[in-house]
């Protein structure tokens, strides 16, 4: 499934989803959409910021999948949101923010369906 269309899936899934980005594995976006109730939290320097950690920290992670197997998500719950990154195909990640009460398991369940 092209990415843009995946990503406008996610991005319409709930009131509660907030941002949904593609970026390749050194955090290049490709693609970001964000809810128009989203209120923005970050400036853009630290959006970047936090989304390149995100795929240093991936790159990482397909280093020990030999050992490990393949990591299927990742995610991070602060105290106003959680976040959730997932690989989208073999060269690109889904960088996804919802609302802290949000279910990620429907964003995980939603993104396994296109496969």
């Amino acid at each position: 499934m092209e990415v843009q269309r995946a990503a406008e899936k996610l991005i319409r899934l709930s009131p509660s989803v907030r941002v949904v980005t593609v970026c390749d594995m050194n955090g290049k976006i490709v693609f970001s959409a964000r809810s128009r109730k989203a209120k923005i939290l970050l400036s853009k320097k630290e959006s970047m910021l936090s989304l390149q950690s995100a795929a240093r920290s991936w790159k990482i992670r397909k280093k020990l999948e030999r050992k490990l197997g393949a990591c299927k998500y990742v995610l991070a719950e602060y105290g106003n949101v959680k976040r959730i990154t997932m690989p989208a195909g073999k060269n690109h990640l889904l960088y996804i923010t919802t609302a802290g009460s949000y279910d990620h398991n429907k964003i995980v369940r939603k993104v396994r369906s296109f496969r």
